[in-house]
Formats: C-alpha cells, structure tokens, sequence
C-alpha cells in the first residue's frame, strides 16, 4: 500500500517573502531607468533649440571643440565656467588705447599740375578781337598835411587854452572856503557863540532904527535875509532870499544890516575851517514897532 502525499502549507513567512521579492522587482525597474513624461501632441511639440553667435573676427584653423554655431571659425581665449555670449546682435569692438592727442583730420590734397609740356594749347587767332584793356588803377588817398600858417594858429590855440585852464584852476585853488548857517546847521560852541553875538546887534540896531513909514502904517511881515561876511566881520553882501511882500520892510533890513556893520572878527577855531560865513535867518516886522530874527 502506497503513502499519500504530503501536502505544504503556505505560512506568513512564505507571505512576507514574496511580497519583499516583487517590491524588489518594482524598484529595481524604477532605479534601471523607467521614467514618467507627458506627452504631447504632434501639433504642440517643441522644435530643438540651437544656440547660434555673431563672431567679428575669424580664425584660419578651427577648434578642435566646439560648444556654439557661428559663421565662422574662431578660436575661444581664455577659461570661463559659463562663456559670455554678446548681449546684441552686434557688438562694438574694444576701443583701442591711445596716447590722448586728438587726430589731424586729413585734409585732400589737390593733384599736381601735369608738365607744361603734357597739357595741350589750342591756340586761336583771331585778327578781329581786340586786346583786352588794362584796369584802372585806384590812387591812393593823398594826406591832408597843414601849411606853416596852420601850425602857428594851432599852437597859439594851444597856449591860449593852457592858459585859461591854469587861470581856472588858480582861482578854484583860491575860492574862499564859505561856512553857511541855517536852521539846519550844527554848531560849535564857539560858533554858536558868535551867532549869538551877531543877533544881539542887529536886533538892537533894528528896534533903535526901525522905520518910521513902517511904523506909521503899522506894518507887519516876514522876509528871509542872506547875509555874507569875511573873516574880519566886513559885510561882503545881502539878499533877500524870501521877500516879505512890502519893499520898505525888505529895504529896512538891509539898512539894518548895514548899520550895524563891521561884526566882530572870526574867533582862531572858526578861521582855521573857512574864511566867509553866510548867516540865513527869518527876520520878522511886528506893527508894534519892534522887529527881531530867527532861524
């Protein structure tokens, strides 16, 4: 009697073996090169990209390794760990250096005559044209030279105005130095003093004469009166600057002013800054028969 065959049971190791076996599988497809892309359509696909550059100068042998396309040869110069590629179409080359005097612009020379004897003469002979006539020569302008008798007048012209300009300038050299004193005026003491002074007589002198037909009529008004005098106190001369409206109150003042002549003389501080003095002052005609002055 035969025996019954054995029969194998599959355990959870046997499992376990198989599943790391087909995961090893899988893997080893994926690592050996079994890749995922998409896929595009025939109307969609991207042509091959080629990299071509615009060279300025050609070499006469070419590389022996090429990374770009160009229209010529040309040998690549130095290493880089990207090549340059030119930014523009076209590229300017690099200036060339130079000792930084500016270049003569060349100007165009004119051809040399040919010899006298290569240049062919056509000689014509006509007896009927008449010679050409010469042109006016210009006279040269003739100078204007002046006789002996002009001289003479010119230098007596001369001498007679350098003479009246050293007579004009003596007299400007000797003008007296004129001091005027008016409202307005700043005065020394001393000055102020003499002013003083000068008031004093001639209001005195002008209330002992005042005149009789002003009196009378019992005139009134108000004149201004320039009056001059030299270092010795003499009058030199009187104006009325501003009559009063009445001549015998303007011819009253100057008599007054008269009368009461000569002044005292300059004091030493006044006669060192000028030699004449002119006094403006408002000599004023009261109806009462009394007159005075003011600035």
């Amino acid at each position: 009697m035969s025996a019954a065959p054995s029969v194998h049971t599959i355990t959870s190791g046997d499992r376990l073996g198989l599943t790391l076996f087909l995961a090893a599988v899988i893997h080893g497809i994926v690592i050996l090169g079994v890749g995922f892309g998409i896929h595009l359509g025939s109307g969609e696909r991207t042509p091959p990209m080629i990299d071509v550059v615009l060279v300025q100068t050609e070499s006469p042998t070419p590389p022996e390794e090429t990374e770009r396309i160009a229209q010529a040869d040309q040998q690549a110069s130095g290493q880089a760990e990207e090549p340059d590629r030119p930014s523009a179409p076209m590229t300017a080359p690099l200036p060339l250096p130079t000792d930084g005097q500016a270049r003569e612009q060349a100007t165009p020379t004119a051809p040399e005559p040919a010899p006298a004897e290569d240049i062919p003469v056509l000689a014509v002979e006509d007896a009927d044209t008449p010679a050409p006539e010469p042109e006016p020569v210009e006279e040269a302008p003739r100078l204007d030279v002046p006789s002996a008798d002009r001289l003479v007048e010119r230098s007596l012209e001369m001498a007679r105005l350098s003479s009246e300009i050293r007579e004009r300038t003596q007299r400007y050299a000797e003008r007296p130095r004129i001091h005027y004193v008016d409202a307005l005026s700043a005065r020394s003491a001393v000055e102020a003093s003499y002013i003083e002074s000068w008031v004093r007589k001639v209001e005195r002198v002008g209330n002992l004469n005042y005149p009789d037909d002003a009196r009378r009529r019992r005139l009134d008004g108000s004149l201004i009166l320039n009056v001059l005098l030299d270092r010795e106190g003499r009058v030199l001369t009187v104006e009325v600057a501003s009559s009063s409206g009445h001549q015998i109150l303007d011819d009253a003042a100057r008599r007054i002013v008269e009368l009461s002549s000569p002044f005292a003389p300059f004091p030493e501080e006044m006669r060192k800054r000028y030699d004449q003095l002119m006094i403006t002052r408002t000599w004023v005609f009261q109806g009462e028969a009394r007159m005075r002055t003011r600035f």
